[in-house]
């Protein structure tokens, strides 16, 4: 069975910041992309590599230089090193790093009892035992005239002496999306690999920029109903984990060949003939098998009832300004489009081919459309999503690119998008192996995991016939 939830020893908690002199004190507004995710939870992911050695050669020659490392990047990353500020209503919140005070925790930790492979394991395990691996953001700090400042990023790595070692993440999203954080772990992760080397002679990839938020004009108000929403949730409390009862969490591959199939079938299926992209037809089967699980203890719903899926479209480069917001933009910069499918489609024998439809109608109509005319209509999309059954989301992306985080031990033999726990998402990423396959995380509870497994399986044997 699957890893059981043991101790850590916590080696070292420490605080790592810029270097010294090298980041003023910044404040940054946010933007309507930053405000939706005021009220959500935390985004935490894991990365596992092997490591054969001990735990006195890990904090020897590993620690030292991934701190390092990890301090130079944050001289451009700096906004993880800060503060959510939150002011009494009716201020609004901002971003801000204070020079010379703030900082990131850093926790250092040691796992004798824990069984390694188990716990990177693809097959389902209670969702508790990833927990441990998990940093703990510190608490908000408010101050007497009610002004609540809230860390932005915590970090912990674990070692799992002559096994592997895992580096585990914890941050707000208002301060960023996936795009931006694959950024900061491959610039750091470039740096680490380096070993030290001068960064002016390591190939590292583009710096993030922040100069442009003051180009992002909320094109109505956009934000303002976000705030609203937030101010009447807002506590001192920080959004964390709310662990589900009875919840697994497995991983599940789709093969190149697999996918081709796939593909190939829904072509076929199709009125117009025409082909399909790998991210949809995957996505649209593992919903499908998603809402077929989910519905089969259910006999509430109609038989008009529509099913939503939310997508997120890069706006980096897309939107109409006069100044594009350029790839390497540090911020939120996701629009989020809502996939409705009618339940008798999307369980009827033409099922993936609806699903792969909808998606691939609802993808190319928020392309070819001036995405900042459509933001003040996004909250009306996403509420009716939010009151549906089994509302389901996206986390991460095979473009994205997570495998490619090698801090010089070598790709991660696994990793985890762990908050889809809370929030009813797929995780997704490319495959481990580089065979340009897909990687699909999933949350469930325990029988029902077993009902999507057979599900998954049976759909795959349907498509290679």
């Amino acid at each position: 069975m699957a890893a059981q939830l043991q101790p850590y020893n916590i080696i070292e908690t420490c605080h790592i910041s810029p270097p010294k002199g090298t980041v003023a004190s910044t404040t940054l507004p946010l933007t309507f992309f930053d405000a939706p995710w005021l009220s959500l939870p935390l985004a935490d992911s894991l990365f596992f590599f092997s490591y054969q050695n001990s735990t006195e050669s890990f904090l020897q020659d590993f620690v030292p230089n991934l701190k390092h490392s990890l301090s130079i990047t944050l001289q451009h990353f700096f906004p993880y090193a800060g503060k959510l500020i939150i002011p009494p209503r009716p201020d609004p919140p901002y971003l801000h790093y204070n020079a010379g005070e703030d900082s990131l925790v850093f926790t250092v930790a040691e796992s004798t009892e824990t069984d390694f492979d188990q716990l990177k394991s693809d097959s389902p395990k209670d969702i508790s035992v990833l927990h441990g691996v998990l940093p703990k953001l510190p608490p908000p700090h408010v101050s007497p005239e009610g002004i609540q400042m809230r860390p932005i990023m915590a970090m912990q790595v674990t070692i799992f002496p002559g096994a592997g070692i895992c580096i585990g993440n914890s941050a707000t999203h208002v301060v960023a999306d996936g795009v931006t954080f694959s950024h900061f772990m491959k610039y750091w992760m470039s740096l680490t690999k380096s070993s030290g080397k001068d960064p002016a002679t390591v190939l590292l990839p583009s710096l993030p920029i922040h100069s442009c938020r003051n180009i992002i004009k909320d094109p109505g108000e956009v934000a303002a109903g976000h705030l609203e929403r937030f101010w009447s949730q807002n506590s001192a409390k920080h959004s964390s984990h709310v662990t589900p009862e009875n919840m697994v969490r497995a991983t599940f591959t789709l093969s190149r060949k697999q996918i081709d199939n796939l593909k190939s079938w829904v072509t076929e299926q199709s009125e117009n003939q025409s082909p399909v992209s790998t991210f949809v037809v995957t996505l649209a089967f593992i919903w499908v098998s998603l809402i077929k699980t989910l519905v089969q203890d259910s006999e509430t719903e109609a038989k008009d009832e529509v099913f939503h899926l939310m997508i997120n479209v890069d706006c980096r480069n897309r939107l109409k300004y006069t100044q594009p917001i350029p790839q390497t933009y540090f911020g939120n910069c996701m629009a989020p489009g809502i996939v409705s499918v009618k339940k008798h489609d999307l369980l009827g024998e033409k099922c993936v081919m609806a699903a792969s439809d909808a998606i691939t109608a609802r993808i190319k109509d928020m392309l070819s459309s001036d995405l900042l005319k459509t933001a003040p209509r996004w909250g009306q999309g996403v509420r009716k999503w939010v009151m549906s059954h089994y509302p389901t989301s996206i986390a991460g992306a095979p473009k994205l690119g997570l495998y490619d985080m090698d801090f010089g031990l070598g790709k991660p033999c696994k990793m985890e998008i762990v908050h889809i726990e809370t929030g009813g998402s797929i995780a997704f990423s490319e495959s481990r192996d580089g065979s340009n396959g897909v990687e699909i995380g999933i949350a469930l509870e325990k029988k029902k995991m077993d009902v999507f497994d057979s599900l998954l399986q049976k759909g795959i044997k349907k498509f290679a016939t």
